[in-house]
């Protein structure tokens, strides 16, 4: 029960910040202003279709309102201490959640009136003291996320409750009923599904409920699931989004004391099961099902209480099958146990285990036993070492009724694990999960630190074994200690993890057992990276690409994560991602102009956020000058650019590549940090091309150096360093 102002010292607050909010000069609005959307840029997204740019949608569903501080009165529509779409630093989520309704709504219809609040500021704006049902009147700035509207609230005042201070009746917190229809449309007939933007303005941020849905589909891998339900048979469909902790599962324990976080895991209804469902309509973007829409623009579906979702029919309920708690030899037989529950009026009649291994192609079966009804019991036999078994249970019920599991993997190791690849590969060479997942077990990984790339709350520390750096021996450790590129540890027991697709090592034991130098920088082209199944492999691995173009400034336009585009021959069809995750990487968009050339970048090679994507550490190391195609007064196109040196850091010698426009005369020379040359690499006469010359230290003291290149006019100067 929270704790609630006298109606003495609510009105002064009120006036108090009224007083506040007047200074701001806050526009006077409905929520339905907020979210009108001009009718001729509806019709523009109408006709547009499926040929709809992402980048455009932003421009065309929003209004003047966007960045300006206003003010309306409404009435609080869920509990903010459900909201869990926040991480949490500092014993505090970032941010919260939390759908409104206008209170004039009331008179003029809930059409439009329904908007999220998000507010980093909580803790004093007073948006966490209200609870469902009360009347506040709230001064924020309107400030999309993405295609999501929002206002981030500066104020959040008080003044009473819905009922019994304003006599607004109970159905005013009603949701409208809708269909996926109402929602999404559809725009070919290969699944392709859109906002129906007829609708948008009416439907974003409002409480709507949807009967007798059908669930699609779902995926239960993470502890984040998500699924589909449709009102017409899949012709229509919506995406849940889980802003709620009452939906979501990896925030017990990660939440403060005093959050309506889950005990126990959230399961989605299994595809066919019909349900009645009611939550707040948001445009996130980000479906994982449904594919080839113009930004993934599709409008969500956000239940907050446990009581949102009904389920009214279902065909059997089925659990993620067991995996074994250790790393199976060729002598283990493996038991498998899985739970199957009916529906209310239904019973289970059988449940099978299907199972391939990567040396035998052909499914197996293997019949289920079970005492109570629910949980069957399967035995998976020996396999031989080094093979993967991928398996799934099928379970039906007595108006024949089937659900499957998800597919499940492990591995056979008769040595354990004793390698990165043992932990990285996977049974098809393509995506997917480690076969150790969530397994907790003793290794001897003996690898080298690659690198360290402090972020804004935390640090990213990658690991490899191999010197050859080959596919699948690169991996990112979860550890607070403090460890250096070139460090080499060895790993004796960790926790495989999956965090959103990133496969990762936490809870590490390991001893330092030696140091030196990184391993290095693989150098590939963007054009090989479109293969999922080689991307993936190089996961955890420093990349170097040379000679890049940016092709893309913000990769998630209209929203600015930080993050730009870039490839190797110039085109966005073999484009990659680079992030600016690191302290020392300058975040937003203003790194580059589009279409400047790199002569080099790398980073270490990383999946957050459903993509692939480079995370350079240094932008003195790991980002290349920016080379200009040569003037008229060179002697033959070209460029003139100067590489960063590699490997480095570096010991006994590194390569330092450069490229000239036109001959000449040019020299290369390294010098200290007081200035002073300590090398001459290049004195004379060179032709138009690329070049390299190799620098010894020698008996140089370990530091900072730098490189200078002169051809003509033309002077640059980079810095290396050198470890010893």
């Amino acid at each position: 029960m929270k704790t609630r102002f006298t109606t003495l010292l609510s009105t002064v607050l009120f006036l108090l910040l009224a007083g506040q909010a007047a200074a701001q000069d806050p526009m006077i609005v409905t929520v339905r202003d907020i979210n009108a959307i001009d009718q001729a840029n509806i019709q523009t997204l109408n006709d547009a279709g499926a040929g709809l740019a992402a980048g455009d949608i932003g421009d065309l569903i929003f209004n003047s309102l966007v960045d300006s501080t206003v003010q309306f009165t409404a009435v609080v529509m869920t509990d903010p201490l459900t909201s869990g779409l926040a991480s949490v630093n500092n014993d505090r989520p970032d941010r919260i959640h939390v759908f409104v309704r206008d209170t004039t709504a009331n008179s003029m219809g809930p059409a439009g009136m329904g908007v999220q609040l998000v507010d980093g500021s909580f803790d004093t704006t007073g948006l966490l003291d209200v609870t469902i049902g009360d009347v506040v009147t709230i001064v924020g700035t309107v400030g999309p996320f993405g295609t999501t509207m929002q206002v981030a609230p500066t104020t959040v005042t008080l003044l009473g409750r819905f009922d019994t201070d304003f006599g607004l009746p109970a159905s005013f917190m009603d949701p409208v009923e809708v269909t996926t229809a109402d929602l999404n449309m559809m725009i070919d007939t290969n699944g392709g599904v859109q906002v129906n933007w007829n609708n948008l303005a009416d439907m974003r941020g409002q409480f709507v409920h949807v009967s007798s849905a059908t669930v699609q589909v779902r995926d239960i891998s993470t502890d984040r699931p998500n699924w589909l339900f449709s009102t017409d048979g899949g012709d229509t469909v919506v995406n849940f989004y889980d802003t709620s902790l009452r939906y979501r599962n990896d925030r017990d324990g990660v939440y403060p004391a005093g959050w309506n976080t889950r005990t126990d895991d959230f399961v989605p209804p299994v595809p066919g099961s019909l349900i009645d469902i009611q939550g707040f309509i948001t445009n996130n973007g980000d479906d994982p099902f449904v594919r080839g829409v113009p930004g993934g623009a599709l409008l969500s579906f956000n239940p907050f209480e446990d009581s949102d979702l009904t389920i009214l029919e279902s065909p059997p309920q089925v659990s993620t099958p067991s995996k074994p708690d250790f790393v199976p030899t060729s002598s283990d037989d493996i038991a498998i146990t899985a739970d199957a529950t009916p529906d209310p009026m239904r019973t289970i009649t059988g449940a099978v285990l299907k199972y391939t291994t990567s040396d035998n192609a052909t499914e197996q079966e293997i019949t289920g036993t079970s005492s109570d009804g629910v949980t069957f019991d399967f035995t998976i036999p020996a396999q031989a070492d080094g093979v993967f078994v991928t398996y799934f249970m099928v379970a039906t019920d007595n108006t024949g009724a089937m659900s499957e599991t998800d597919p499940v993997v492990y591995r056979v190791l008769d040595a354990g694990i004793n390698e990165i690849s043992d932990i990285q590969a996977t049974s098809d060479g393509g995506p997917g999960d480690s076969p150790y997942r969530n397994l907790t077990t003793d290794m001897d990984i003996t690898a080298t630190i690659q690198s360290v790339i402090t972020t804004s709350s935390s640090q990213i520390v990658s690991a490899q074994d191999d010197a050859g750096l080959g596919a699948w021996t690169g991996i990112v450790l979860d550890t607070p200690d403090v460890l250096n590129p070139g460090d080499q540890i060895n790993i004796t027991n960790a926790t495989v993890e999956e965090n959103f697709g990133l496969t990762r090592l936490t809870n590490l034991t390991y001893t330092m057992v030696g140091s030196g130098d990184p391993l290095g920088y693989l150098t590939v082209t963007t054009d090989a990276l479109q293969d999922s199944g080689v991307a993936e492999g190089f996961e955890g691995m420093l990349l170097h690409f040379d000679d890049v173009v940016v092709t893309e400034t913000s990769a998630d336009a209209p929203s600015d994560f930080g993050e730009f585009s870039f490839s190797s021959d110039g085109t966005t069809d073999n484009q990659v991602r680079s992030d600016d995750s690191s302290t020392l990487v300058d975040g937003g968009t203003t790194l580059f102009n589009g279409g400047e050339r790199l002569d080099f970048l790398q980073g270490l090679w990383y999946y957050s956020f459903s993509n692939y994507k480079l995370e350079p550490q240094d932008p003195a190391t790991d980002i290349g000058m920016v080379t200009n195609v040569a003037t008229e007064d060179d002697v033959l196109p070209g460029s003139f650019g100067l590489h960063q040196n590699f490997p480095n850091p570096f010991g006994e010698a590194t390569t330092i590549r450069y490229e000239l426009a036109k001959a000449g005369h040019v020299t290369l020379e390294v010098f200290d940090l007081l200035g002073r040359r300590v090398a001459s690499l290049v004195n004379g006469e060179q032709a138009v091309g690329t070049h390299a010359a190799t620098f010894e230290s020698r008996d140089l003291a370990g530091g900072m150096y730098f490189y200078r290149l002169a051809a003509g006019s033309k002077v640059v100067t980079k810095t290396m360093t050198l470890v010893r």
